[in-house]
């Protein structure tokens, strides 16, 4: 005779997340919701921690953006010539895949280290902080190109901490505070995107947007004249770390297994990754089985389970997480490159015709091209070469780290206040998949049009910055788009994958994997970009790698109607077996 545990689906079980996800709201989701409020959620203290750590965490990353191109372009080429806008594109490239390749390959070891009560969520994030302040501490006074490079490794090797803390946030808030929760790593990264860029925007190159501030000759104007981005960069180190140090001294293990310790001499982590990997289904252990688990010193509860036969090693590759992951990577790949794309397409020199050499030089395809010179450098521009509409034309706006940042903050703002304010609400309204589908249809739009910025007209002369009011509520209102969009599909991205996971306790090794496939789609993304941007500005075309970014978007909407239909499916598989007598 059978008993109730092995009638009941995987997913109906306790403790299964798959059944917590639903594209419409089920009976009493809405009061319950409604009772989960800001005032009561739980471990305040800890969950402030967090914020506050991946607030410096993207803070860094905002602030970087708005100076990293001319921090590069003080390393000049083997040749010993300046960096073109080509190069520049192709060199920011290089840093987000430095980024990326450690994290694809160590996310899944970190996963599965923050799911062992061994080690657990809190070391391994106190581990991964304190590599992130000593690598940026480290990029403020690289001396060249290489040296940068490594620094970004570094910071890829340590981060893992995002899959951790989503890990932690949701051990913390349980389902019941979970559309509320999820907001706080999204609105923690608003805020760095809008604190951080204007930190960049401030602290770069200090000596010169300040000279009254400094005295010629002292130690320190000769330290921030040879390393004139080292500011921004300390700040950002020193911050980090202290984020390390409150963690070490102020945040308590959330690892639903935290106290127990397993006597086998195989590590319970080693074991649970290879159970996790595996595609093995579940079946009820043999009484051998439960033999080989006593031995190893495993406890069990015998009062009320020892008659019971337990499920093997539950396979986490359901065909929904699969579609999840794929979905969430082309996000990330879009997503994930659009600020660095921004930042080397506001900073392009713009186009001017009459500043145009009639020397020409040989580009690295072998054909000659002619010189634009403008405010940020020199722009390189086919032989002959005539803009048309609507597609031909090429340039950026020449912006200075200043402008930069105010482009960049406009992001932060926006998006922190769409995600407090609207978000959870929406959600009630459309359910959690159409809000990610609808939100998935705005990217391919707003990366059509941003390279228009470029045909603008602007108050200022072309060897200046652009300018004029016409061209910032261009700006505004395609940033406002992107921000919308990317405001709701992320925590709506996160709840959807937290729901994929099988189980509770795999949620850590599920992020883990997320996190290899946002770090391969970190890799994937920044290349085609970066390589479209050179090509398309040495065919006098600069939108064509926003153009490239916009079908990703697309295929993105498409993957992303497909999980909705497959959830669709599930439901409706649920229902006939919960029927069944």
């Amino acid at each position: 005779m059978r008993n109730d545990d092995e009638k009941t689906p995987i997913y109906k079980r306790p403790g299964s997340s798959s059944s917590q996800l639903n594209t419409t709201n089920r009976p009493g989701e809405n009061d319950e919701e409604a009772t989960a409020s800001w005032a009561s959620m739980p471990k305040k203290w800890q969950l402030a921690i967090i914020v506050l750590s991946w607030f410096w965490e993207n803070a860094a990353m905002g602030s970087r953006g708005t100076y990293i191109l001319f921090q590069l372009r003080m390393f000049n080429l083997p040749d010993g010539s300046v960096p073109s806008a080509a190069s520049l594109a192709f060199r920011v490239s290089l840093l987000s895949v430095a980024i990326a390749v450690p994290q694809l390959f160590l996310s899944p070891i970190w996963g599965v280290l923050a799911d062992s009560p061994r080690v657990g969520r809190k070391k391994v994030l106190l581990m991964s902080l304190f590599m992130t302040g000593i690598s940026w501490l480290g990029l403020a006074f690289c001396n060249s190109l290489l040296g940068v490079v490594a620094c970004h490794v570094l910071i890829g090797l340590a981060n893992n901490k995002i899959a951790v803390m989503r890990t932690i946030v949701r051990d913390i808030s349980g389902e019941k505070f979970e559309s509320r929760a999820i907001l706080l790593m999204p609105t923690a990264f608003n805020l760095g995107s809008t604190v951080g860029p204007l930190l960049g925007g401030i602290l770069s190159d200090p000596v010169r947007t300040y000279p009254k501030a400094f005295v010629p000759g002292s130690s320190l104007t000769w330290l921030l004249e040879r390393w004139p981005y080292a500011l921004p960069n300390m700040v950002n180190g020193i911050a980090i770390i202290l984020c390390a140090i409150l963690t070490a001294f102020q945040f308590e293990e959330t690892h639903p297994g935290k106290g127990q310790r397993s006597l086998s001499v195989i590590p319970g982590w080693a074991k649970n990754l290879g159970r996790r990997l595996s595609w093995g289904g579940y079946e009820k252990l043999s009484t051998e089985d439960h033999e080989r688990i006593e031995m190893t010193g495993l406890r069990e509860d015998d009062s009320s389970k020892a008659d019971l036969a337990r499920p093997a090693a539950v396979s986490i590759w359901t065909r929904r997480l699969i579609m999840t992951l794929f979905s969430n990577g082309l996000m990330i790949m879009h997503v994930g490159i659009f600020p660095a794309l921004l930042a080397i397409f506001l900073s392009t020199p713009r186009y001017d015709p009459a500043g145009v050499s009639s020397a020409t030089s040989p580009s690295p395809n072998g054909t000659d091209q002619q010189q634009s010179t403008a405010a940020n450098g020199v722009l390189s521009v086919p032989l002959n070469y005539h803009p048309h509409a609507p597609f031909v034309f090429t340039g950026g706006l020449s912006f200075k780290p200043d402008n930069i940042a105010f482009a960049l903050a406009i992001r932060g703002v926006i998006g922190l206040l769409l995600q407090l304010l609207f978000f959870p609400y929406l959600k009630r309204i459309f359910g959690l998949f159409r809000l990610y589908l609808y939100s998935l249809l705005v990217f391919p739009v707003t990366y059509f049009a941003i390279p228009f910025w470029a045909t603008v007209p602007s108050t200022t002369s072309p060897r200046l910055p652009a300018s004029g009011a016409l061209l910032w509520i261009f700006i505004a209102i395609t940033l406002s788009l992107q921000t919308t969009a990317r405001s709701f599909v992320t925590p709506a991205s996160r709840m959807i994958l937290n729901a994929a996971s099988p189980d509770k306790t795999s949620l850590g090794t599920v992020n883990g994997i997320a996190q290899s496939v946002a770090a391969a789609a970190t890799i994937v993304g920044p290349l085609i970009t970066g390589w479209t941007y050179g090509v398309g500005l040495r065919q006098g075309i600069v939108g064509v790698a926003w153009w490239t970014m916009s079908g990703f978007a697309i295929l993105n909407a498409v993957a992303g109607a497909a999980l909705m239909y497959e959830s669709r499916r599930g439901e409706k598989r649920k229902s006939a077996i919960q029927g069944e007598p």
